[in-house]
């Protein structure tokens, strides 16, 4: 099914936006039944993580230039204190919203609608004063809850085809995406949107990683069906959409210890429901994504192994060195994931064209995929220029290979950025609107239909560390969706052929934000029922 690619182009047709769907659209929002925003297990023995995990100082702009070598990795020791730190500063909650008489709980990376529809697992050996098994985190209650007791790694080994990482690596990552989370608002588009979602937390994550010198792989090549089993997912309402592993050291750390021939039994697991009423499914979204499964060690290799056969010359974008190191960042790692917040309003004023290529770089570089190669990018990187200093507005498009901007068309194009982002004024405002493009024919014609959820995750890992790298110098951002085949044709010729992913404004935004803050339990004694 997966070289069936037509699934993915038709997929990809029916979800675009234009002027005419938007305004057409009579989708309503149900708010009696809008989704619980967090997944709690009612029959499951809970850990509480601890709360005093050690504060992450790191340069914001070091944790996202560095590339961490997993040899020095392998030095460096992971503990309870350590994930708990990563965990909370990619997902955990920073801030409390109250609006209309209701409560919204904003998260440390942003999410589509404020929905959070990505679920984060863990599969884990034993480490100090933590038994291995399988957990699900949830960020109300800051807690883990184990679902399996032992160490299932090997399971992971054979379902990412013989995969070494996962085996050397003492805890791995298991994202997941809850469908009805985001489709309640964004329908069979929100497809999409799992992987931007699951992208920003990934940003968030690497550069939390490179804060404790900890290497990491994000596996896109594994046996969908095994890994949904091994987490007790229920069948189109929840699927597994990435894996990332932590490499670090442990003493524990012996592949020799482990039965390959382990077997799983069933979970059974009473989880509270997310909605009042019934939740909508849209086959379009199950019809894409069971047609990207790979069902087999020889499917994973031979699609992991792309890599390799230079199928993806196309792609292949070196990126050069760009002199970064005498920037002076506003932030720490961990001051920056707390004053981070999508800018609601920009000031119009200009960025400096330094802080554009600091963005530019920052963005494209230290994603470390299963799939290709440090070297590769299946994004393209395009935008249009309001108010940048020593920069001509207009539009461009950013050369990896050279690390150079170059010009495609002259001129004030305030009004153009705002109608292909939803004609909305706040990208009209902003100082740069960046689009994140793509050869889709291309992509499918060598990565078959699992290449559109790899190409959408690049994305949302781009408009993360965008988001980090704005914010590190004390500019701000702002993600949006589209208008799909009118950006294409507003850089035309250049965009011929190309797909629409992701845009994201930035800019100086025109107030100053609260700075978020620490929370790690936001649940009350209700939360914990089977009601609603």
């Amino acid at each position: 099914m997966n070289q069936n690619i037509q699934i993915a182009k038709e997929f990809h047709e029916i979800t675009k936006h234009s002027p005419i769907s938007i305004y057409s659209n009579r989708h309503y929002l149900d708010w009696e039944n809008k989704p619980f925003p967090f997944k709690i297990y009612l029959n499951k023995q809970k850990v509480n993580l601890p709360s005093t995990f050690p504060y992450p100082m790191e340069d914001s702009i070091v944790c996202l230039k560095k590339r961490i070598d997993p040899n020095l990795s392998k030095q460096n020791q992971i503990d309870l204190k350590i994930l708990s730190q990563i965990l909370f500063f990619s997902a955990g909650i920073t801030r409390k919203v109250n609006f209309n008489n209701n409560v919204y709980y904003m998260r440390a990376a942003s999410a589509t609608g404020a929905l959070y529809p990505i679920e984060i697992y863990l599969i884990c050996q034993k480490i100090q004063n933590f038994d291995a098994g399988v957990y699900h985190f949830c960020p109300a209650d800051f807690t883990l809850t184990q679902l399996r007791k032992g160490d299932f790694r090997s399971i992971l080994f054979t379902a990412t085809g013989n995969n070494n990482k996962v085996i050397q690596a003492p805890i791995t990552l298991i994202f997941t995406s809850i469908a009805w989370r985001n489709s309640w608002k964004y329908q069979t588009r929100s497809y999409r949107h799992w992987f931007w979602d699951a992208g920003v937390i990934l940003a968030n994550f690497l550069a939390l990683c490179n804060n404790n010198l900890l290497s990491s792989q994000i596996i896109l090549g594994y046996h969908d069906e095994l890994v949904n089993r091994l987490l007790g997912l229920q069948n189109q309402k929840e699927a597994a959409i990435a894996l990332a592993t932590i490499e670090s050291y442990y003493k524990y750390n012996d592949s020799n210890q482990f039965d390959y021939n382990q077997q799983l039994s069933t979970l059974k697991c009473e989880t509270k429901p997310i909605s009042k009423y019934e939740e909508t499914i849209y086959p379009d979204i199950w019809k894409i994504h069971e047609s990207s499964y790979l069902n087999s060690s020889i499917e994973i290799t031979n699609w992991t192994s792309m890599k390799n056969k230079g199928n993806l010359n196309s792609y292949n974008k070196k990126k050069i060195y760009h002199d970064v190191v005498n920037i002076i960042s506003e932030y720490n790692i961990g001051d920056l994931i707390l004053q981070r917040g999508s800018t609601r309003r920009f000031s119009k004023k200009p960025i400096t064209i330094r802080q554009l290529q600091n963005i530019l770089y920052l963005a494209s570089i230290n994603i470390p995929f299963d799939f290709i190669t440090d070297e590769q990018s299946l994004i393209d990187i395009y935008f249009i220029a309001n108010s940048v200093s020593n920069l001509q507005s207009g539009k461009y498009y950013y050369n990896k290979l050279e690390n150079k901007i170059e010009e495609l068309e002259k001129g004030d194009s305030r009004d153009v950025a705002g109608h292909l982002c939803l004609d909305q004024k706040l990208f009209s405002d902003a100082s740069v609107v960046f689009f994140l493009l793509t050869n889709m024919d291309t992509l499918l014609k060598y990565l078959g239909n699992r290449g559109y959820r790899a190409v959408q995750l690049e994305g949302g890992i781009c408009a993360g560390k965008i988001y980090l790298a704005t914010y590190s110098q004390g500019l701000g951002a702002s993600g949006s969706t589209f208008y799909d085949d009118e950006v294409i044709e507003s850089f035309l010729p250049h965009s011929n052929q190309k797909s629409t992913i992701i845009s994201i404004g930035v800019g100086i935004p025109a107030y100053t934000a609260k700075r978020g803050k620490i929370y790690t339990n936001v649940l009350e004694k209700k939360d914990y029922s089977n009601k609603i």
